[in-house]
């Protein structure tokens, strides 16, 4: 009976030093041993983290659960859990004030009817104010009165996790649109801006580029130069008082008039 005992009491410690390769997918592509540590790279404040692992284990069975120790989790900081059919997918949200500063997060992996064994592995992330690089290269430019003008933005994403950004002018809307954009990880991403000028003349304006993750933005002061062409004044006039001279209202409404019955 002793040795019946002692044999079982062996393979259970067997069991429980075994020990399973976990297959990380994002952002990494690595394979790692259970207790292993891994640099992701930096991330933004305001941006989530996603972490997906294969449900494929070593031990014979597949991991239905990715939590992330909440006793590591800095604070305002959160978690939540994904499944798919093959992958488990862990989502850490930061806060959009999070602290600058070099993250350990712990990542555990179980399956619910065996609760004896789990996984488990360390992330490290460096967090930053900002990883988002914004230009703008054209912006003195001129158009012809009833044409568009196109400023050329390019945005750079040098964080783990995506982002997205607003883009708005102080002109009026019916010049231009506010235009949302997003970032993939480690996404450059060339934007047209299209500017559809209603009066001729030289119009000073600006526009803003704006994280939608945290309080970062990005102002760029811009000329746009309007020649004016019969047929552009004639549609102008028709989309509202004067941009540029409110004083020639009259003309302009009788140029509209006279482009509806021309």
């Amino acid at each position: 009976m002793f040795k019946k005992l002692l044999l079982f009491f062996c393979f259970l410690l067997i069991l429980l030093s075994a020990s399973a390769s976990i297959y990380l997918v994002e952002p990494l592509d690595e394979r790692l041993s259970s207790s292993g540590e891994v640099t992701f790279g930096k991330i933004a404040r305001g941006e989530t983290l996603k972490v997906v692992v294969k449900k494929k284990s070593d031990l014979g069975f597949e991991w239905n659960s990715l939590s992330v120790d909440a006793g590591l989790l800095p604070p305002g900081w959160s978690s939540e859990f994904v499944e798919t059919d093959k992958t488990l997918i862990a989502l850490v949200s930061l806060p959009r004030d999070a602290e600058v500063s070099n993250q350990r997060l712990k990542f555990v992996l179980s399956n619910s009817s065996r609760p004896m064994f789990s996984e488990f592995f360390y992330g490290r992330v460096l967090v930053n104010e900002n990883l988002l690089s914004v230009s703008i290269a054209n912006l003195n430019n001129g158009c012809v009165l009833g044409e568009k003008a196109v400023f050329d933005l390019v945005l750079n994403n040098d964080s783990i996790a995506e982002h997205s950004v607003l883009v708005e002018s102080d002109l009026p809307g019916y010049w231009f649109a506010p235009v949302e954009v997003s970032l993939k990880p480690f996404e450059a991403k060339s934007v047209v801006l299209e500017v559809f000028p209603y009066s001729y003349g030289g119009k000073d304006f600006s526009f803003l580029v704006s994280s939608e993750f945290n309080s970062r933005s990005f102002p760029f002061r811009a000329r746009l130069d309007v020649s004016p062409t019969l047929s552009g004044m004639f549609r102008a006039s028709l989309a509202g008082f004067p941009f540029f001279s409110p004083g020639f209202l009259p003309q302009y409404l009788l140029n509209g008039f006279l482009s509806l019955v021309g």
